[in-house]
C-alpha cells in the first residue's frame, strides 16, 4: 500500500531505496498470513506500527516483530524468527520471509 503520496512521491521513495539510502524494512512492524487481514483491515486504525506484511499463502496470526520473541515461548517458529529478525537489526529480512515460507 501507499501512504498517500503522490506518483512523484513514489518515484522518489524509489529512487532513494535503490541508492540505499532508505530502508523499507524499518517499515514493516506486523507479518500475518490470510487468516489475519480481515482483522488487521478492520482494525488498522487501532494497531500500533508501521505496515503489516501479510503473506496470503500461510495461515499465521498478525503478529508485531516485537514479539516474536513473547510468541516463541509457545510456538519455536516464532523464536526462530526473532533470533533471525535480531540478526538483521530486529527487522524484516529475506532470510526471515524464507524462514517463514518453509515453516508455515
Amino acid at each position: 500500500g501507499t501512504s498517500g503520496g503522490n506518483t512523484t512521491d513514489m518515484i522518489e521513495s524509489l529512487s532513494l531505496m535503490e541508492k540505499g539510502l532508505i530502508n523499507p524494512a524499518a517499515m514493516i512492524t506486523h507479518i500475518g498470513g490470510l487468516d489475519a487481514a480481515k482483522d488487521a483491515t478492520l482494525n488498522l486504525p487501532t494497531i500500533k506500527g508501521g505496515k503489516k506484511l501479510i503473506y496470503t499463502h500461510i495461515e499465521m496470526p498478525l503478529t508485531a516483530i516485537e514479539d516474536f520473541a513473547e510468541a516463541g515461548k509457545t510456538d519455536p517458529r516464532f523464536a526462530a524468527l526473532d533470533k533471525i529478525c535480531r540478526k538483521n537489526n530486529n527487522l524484516w529480512s529475506a532470510e526471515a520471509e524464507a524462514y517463514l515460507l518453509s515453516n508455515f
